[in-house]
């Protein structure tokens, strides 16, 4: 089945390039155009922009400044550049890259992602006990893989900022879930190494870093996602074979890419790619799933809770939200959930028995959504629904109004 692979620019629009005075560099002007403050906003570059205006330029050896103090950058697969710079409401911000100027890239990632698998473990009644766990930067998941086996750290892979972690379970379930942090440091390569039984899992309990705050079970989770056929909705769960890799590690953002062949959904089968990644300073996972053309509504959504009341922001721009804030997470404490939605890709809002969903149409086999958990035990965290509706709805404008890069 044929694949179908994007270039996408977040918060980014309309590149223009100047040379500025000096041989060897070059100015970009970037514009925000919103009344609203901006931290670490996240800007890609495309490097075949860039070449058109400056072909001396060498995207194996430069740096970038902001206000003449060099910022951390990172090049994606070739083909673009991606940095965090802050904005001032209505601010006009100029970034200058220097050019054939050796990057040793020893900035300090602020973004981490990783998939664990075990070795030298011994396989016993289904479950792969003792042993360690390795990181790679691709696996391929074992036929007959299941749930609460031990094969995975913390049953698949996780990414997160220095605000907070994801992790989905890589087996059937493909369920997508939260790693609350009461700390702005990176902390996932330490989370789970020593859970080699399947059981008594350590992140279920509180520790100095935080846990898993959130409670799955038969839900969408956080972002998980789904196909609706007529008025049955099929996870992905049945697959011939899945790949998964890390395909972007620091130090601005950071990326899991997940191939999945042969889904059976309903009486057909289909190729589906997932990308989730995580920003520097950002709460926001960026979701991006690509698939056959012919395929069916995607769908995704919000786990429902009693003690979690449900409210959405719809607007007539281009993205809009749903949202739960309450006393919900797994030790009672306060945390907000959202989910933004494109809507040129809704469908309509669907409710099923555990969950709050969109229903999304792909346009050229894409569709691209964002979701962010706020969890009050953060440093400096969220610590009411007001506050959480604030930060929304300027992460919404945020959106709607994306920085312009121009001359």
């Amino acid at each position: 089945m044929k694949k179908i692979y994007t270039l996408f620019f977040l918060f980014t629009s309309s590149f223009f390039f100047s040379c500025s005075s000096g041989e060897n560099s070059f100015d970009i002007t970037m514009v925000n155009p919103a009344d609203i403050e901006r931290v670490d906003e996240f800007v890609i570059l495309s490097i075949d922009s860039i070449k058109q205006k400056y072909p001396d330029f060498n995207p194996e050896s430069f740096t970038v400044y902001d206000n003449d103090k060099e910022i951390p950058c990172q090049v994606e697969n070739h083909e673009s550049i991606s940095f965090v710079a802050d904005f001032t409401p209505l601010d006009k911000k100029v970034i200058t890259i220097k050019n054939n100027i050796e990057n040793k890239n020893n900035y300090k990632s602020r973004v981490y992602a990783e998939v664990a698998m075990k070795v030298d473990y011994n396989f016993v009644d289904g479950k792969y006990s003792g042993g360690r766990f390795r990181n790679y930067d691709s696996v391929r998941v074992p036929d007959g893989h299941t749930d609460h086996n031990a094969l995975f750290k913390y049953e698949g892979p996780g990414w997160e900022s220095d605000k907070v972690g994801y992790r989905y379970y890589i087996d059937w379930r493909n369920r997508i879930d939260i790693f609350g942090k009461k700390t702005n440091e990176l902390v996932l390569k330490n989370v789970g190494v020593d859970d080699r039984e399947a059981k008594d899992d350590s992140y279920h309990m509180m520790q100095d870093w935080g846990m898993d705050i959130y409670k799955v079970g038969n839900s969408f989770g956080i972002g998980s996602y789904g196909m609706m056929i007529d008025d049955s909705i099929f996870m992905v769960s049945e697959r011939d074979s899945v790949i998964c890799m890390i395909t972007e590690n620091g130090p601005v953002k950071a990326e899991v890419k997940t191939d999945f062949y042969g889904w059976t959904a309903g009486n057909n089968k289909y190729d589906l790619t997932s990308r989730l990644s995580i920003t520097a300073g950002s709460r926001l996972t960026k979701a991006e799933l690509m698939i056959d053309n012919e395929s069916s509504d995607l769908i995704t959504g919000l786990a429902k809770d009693v003690k979690a009341g449900f409210f959405e922001n719809k607007t007539e721009h281009q993205w809009s939200y749903i949202a739960l804030y309450g006393n919900h997470s797994l030790v009672d404490d306060y945390l907000g959930v959202a989910l933004f939605y494109n809507n040129d890709e809704l469908i309509k809002e669907h409710k099923t028995t555990d969950s709050h969903t969109v229903l999304l149409k792909p346009a050229v086999g894409k569709v691209t959504y964002y979701f962010c958990a706020a969890w009050e035990k953060e440093p400096g965290g969220i610590k009411s629904k007001d506050e959480f509706i604030s930060y929304l709805d300027i992460t919404l404008e945020k959106l709607n109004n994306p920085v312009v890069v121009q001359y």
